[in-house]
């Protein structure tokens, strides 16, 4: 039986779904014979270095990434495609070691819609902390932990550009799972990643559904979105060993359910000021994932005695235990406020405010922010080299930690920019973020752009 949250959802996607499937029976691909061909390359080396010893004795980490772009037109540019391959190469780390297709989009522009086919990436949301309506595309948490880098997505999309408004549909029809670091890299608990565990008997080939319609009255800016199908979020548990009797982690197990999600973004610009809103409500996410304990007891007082009865180990069960999925909902709000042109320069200064919470509090999955403030700063030089500088403190007034990070770059001459970003975490003893306690870093990115 679907739940009030979900049941409308999936008529309104359900109706998405034709929408598409008609608008795309009259699209044409004719791709005339003359096609000019634009590419582009975009190189860079990172080199990270730790400031504490922590579970993986590594200090200094380097890698190097290439992201290609080949971009071609025709039709009176009515008809475009665009392929961005990725690839890093990281001297520590095999999972950070991976390539990706960014983007792999035929774009067709028509006078009542636009069509896009393929792999693409689409950013939804207003907030500078956390982006909660932000749900297309998946995660690459090995390129970032601050969650702006994201891996590319099959889909098909619809755009329908009106007077009343803008409206986005969407048909996803082939999951990713989110990227972690290995076991022996820097920002990661130390252990690797099972297989992924999936709500849906269709695990990564379940058929996803979204939309979004956004439009804006004067300086007021809106939008409202849906989506239905398998969390970009996992919940992650772990799978147990034995050892002298005693249960440790042996490495982390992660379960995506089937999701439904409504989300608002609001925007309201006024002269310097920008107040901004997000919010979603979520249906379908357990509150746990873990293997059966009862189970695993019952392996640890008799797999010894069948062990000397039978001469062979008894294996370790794998049943998992999930919960029962709940509602929830979370909120992203504050503003931004830009002075122009401080001390009678070119130099733009900006202070951004937001208080972010989650009604799930002590149950929400580590990377969420339950009750937390971010105060920040941020600083445009407006020169020829396109300076910019952010730096900002999170702070969680339940456990009372906070983490403080500075983003910078600047670029040194035609093609080549340098990017500084440096993270300190200050965790309490209680806080989930306890595992990042050591891992405090300064990263420095030299790109090459041709």
């Amino acid at each position: 039986m679907m739940s009030k949250l979900t049941a409308p959802v999936v008529t309104g996607l359900t109706l998405t779904a034709a929408l598409m499937t008609a608008v795309s029976s009259h699209a044409e691909i004719a791709i005339d014979a003359q096609l000019d061909y634009e590419i582009s390359a975009y190189f860079n080396d990172r080199a990270t270095s730790f400031l504490n010893s922590s579970i993986v004795d590594q200090r200094i980490n380097n890698s190097v990434s290439l992201e290609l772009e080949l971009f071609t037109a025709w039709d009176n540019d009515d008809q475009t495609i665009t392929f961005k391959p990725f690839f890093r190469q990281d001297e520590m780390d095999d999972e950070r070691t991976h390539g990706d297709i960014r983007e792999l989009m035929w774009n067709k522009l028509s006078d009542d819609y636009e069509l896009k086919l393929g792999v693409g990436k689409v950013f939804w949301g207003v907030t500078e902390s956390a982006h909660l309506v932000d749900i297309i595309n998946q995660t690459d948490s090995v390129e970032s932990i601050d969650g702006e880098q994201k891996l590319g997505q099959p889909m098909v999309q619809v755009l329908l550009e009106r007077e009343w408004g803008n409206l986005d549909l969407f048909v996803l029809p082939y999951f990713r799972e989110r990227t972690f670091a290995g076991s022996q890299a820097r920002l990661s608990a130390g252990l690797d990643y099972a297989a992924a565990d999936y709500e849906s008997s269709s695990a990564e080939q379940n058929i996803d559904f979204a939309m979004r319609f956004n439009s804006y009255i004067d300086d007021f800016e809106y939008a409202l979105s849906a989506f239905h199908g398998t969390s970009r979020e996992a919940v992650v548990g772990f799978d147990y060993k034995a050892v002298d009797g005693v249960l440790v982690a042996d490495q982390f197990r992660s379960y995506y359910p089937i999701i439904s999600q409504i989300g608002v973004e609001v925007q309201y610009l006024n002269e310097g000021w920008a107040w901004k809103f997000e919010g979603i409500v979520r249906d379908g996410v357990p509150v746990s994932y873990y293997v059966n304990s009862t189970e695993l007891l019952t392996w640890i007082l008799q797999s010894e005695v069948i062990e000397e009865l039978t001469g062979e180990k008894m294996p370790v069960p794998e049943t998992m235990e999930i919960s029962k999925g709940e509602n929830y909902f979370a909120t992203a709000a504050g503003f931004e406020y830009t002075q122009v042109g401080i001390w009678e320069t070119r130099i733009d200064l900006g202070w951004v405010v937001e208080h972010i919470y989650d009604s799930r509090q002590e149950k929400a999955s580590p990377g969420a922010f339950e009750h937390d403030v971010l105060l920040a700063t941020r600083w445009a030089a407006n020169d020829d080299a396109d300076s910019t500088l952010l730096a900002g403190v999170v702070y969680d007034y339940e456990y009372e930690d906070y983490s403080v990070s500075i983003e910078g770059n600047t670029r040194l001459f035609d093609g080549l920019s340098l990017a500084v970003e440096a993270r300190v975490f200050a965790p309490a003893n209680d806080s989930p973020q306890i595992a990042f306690r050591d891992e405090d870093f300064v990263k420095l990115t030299l790109s090459y752009y041709l």
